[in-house]
């Protein structure tokens, strides 16, 4: 009982979300004597649901993935795994022998307010017995219950979107990342539909802004003012991939990080958001459109010196008739936006 109890302990003391992943998977790995566990993220695209690993605690030893970013290797379709189909789909623990390989697979569902997030993975050499289970459902609660108050205190309460204050902790984990004259400029234009985390690519910002919100507001009202928000929100979930980050920065501005292996890649999924938009219907309100501005990640980047690339080339889209895609870089090349000042390395603080 101490040694679950130190486990718990170890558990509740993480705010990061990969830290509590991670130690979930180690107290299960070593109380239920496990040969592997896994902890599954699954995602949408369009009408169908994909896998994606992203933590492993198993006899070969541990892997992660470290950043919100990364994809934790490829995303495969649900199908291919049927033992975890019915776990996502009817949210119950579903149980399979592989008697080639001698294992028990145990699969354990991962849902946060009737949304099935992930699964989480036993394997072991024989089923689980009664009071293992027990343990298993009782580590895997405490990780619904944090995720509920990680989800809680992130994530914006109209759109369900990140909120600004994680923000910073979010682009601050790429810089960091980044090595030394890296950057989100690279000159590969034809990039495979799916990438795995290692091959060449760089991250990127756009700045997203609601053309005449003000107006909407005023002429139908802050409640169809806050469903056009609710809307646009799930405009731009169906429009990103699922490891692409979505922030709510506050009114009628979002801002969405992407990681993207060029320039005219960024371009078409910020076309594909704008047409999106401009295309969808909006209760009441009937159209709808979006001015965006974008710019590379560099390593040398301040987190002002990305918002405010982005943001010139936002003022450009709106100055010049709005509902369109506009690029610092581009624009900075044809002399449409002046050079932003590099800080001064020496501050004067008396």
């Amino acid at each position: 009982m101490i040694h679950v109890l130190k486990h718990v302990e170890s558990i509740t003391q993480h705010r990061d979300r990969t830290l509590l992943e991670l130690g979930v998977a180690s107290a299960l790995f070593e109380l239920v004597r496990a040969r592997e566990v896994n902890l599954y993220k699954v995602s949408q695209h369009g009408a169908d649901s994909f896998l994606a690993r992203v933590t492993h605690v198993g006899q070969d030893g541990v892997r992660y993935v470290q950043s919100e970013f990364d994809e934790g290797g490829e995303a495969i379709p649900l199908t291919e795994r049927p033992e975890m189909v019915a776990c996502v789909a009817q949210t119950q623990i579903v149980r399979r022998h592989d008697s080639e390989r001698g294992e028990h697979v145990h699969c354990f569902p991962i849902n946060v307010d009737r949304r099935v997030l992930g699964v989480l993975e036993v394997v072991c050499s024989n089923p689980l017995s009664t009071e293992d289970l027990g343990t298993a459902e009782g580590f895997l609660g405490l990780y619904r219950n944090y995720l509920s108050l990680l989800d809680y205190s992130e994530r914006d309460t109209l759109t369900g979107l990140l909120n600004r204050k994680t923000f910073d902790e979010n682009l601050g984990k790429i810089l960091q990342g980044l090595a030394p004259g890296e950057s989100g400029l690279t000159r590969d234009a034809t990039p495979p539909h799916r990438r795995r985390q290692h091959e060449d690519g760089g991250y990127w910002l756009a700045v997203v802004d609601v053309d005449h919100f003000k107006r909407v507001n005023d002429q139908f009202g802050h409640l169809y003012g806050d469903e056009v928000l609710l809307l646009l929100a799930r405009i731009m979930q169906d429009s990103f991939r699922h490891q692409d980050r979505l922030f709510r920065f506050g009114g009628e501005e979002f801002v969405v990080i992407l990681r993207a292996t060029s320039d005219h890649e960024v371009s078409v999924a910020l076309e594909r958001l704008r047409a999106g938009v401009e295309a969808h219907t909006f209760p009441q309100v009937g159209t709808v459109t979006v001015s965006i501005g974008y710019t590379g990640i560099h390593s040398s980047d301040t987190i002002p010196d990305i918002v405010g690339r982005a943001d010139d080339a936002l003022y450009v889209a709106k100055d010049n008739g709005r509902n369109q895609v506009r690029n610092y870089e581009a624009l900075l090349a044809c002399g449409q936006v002046a050079a932003r000042e590099a800080p001064d390395s020496d501050i004067e603080l008396f």
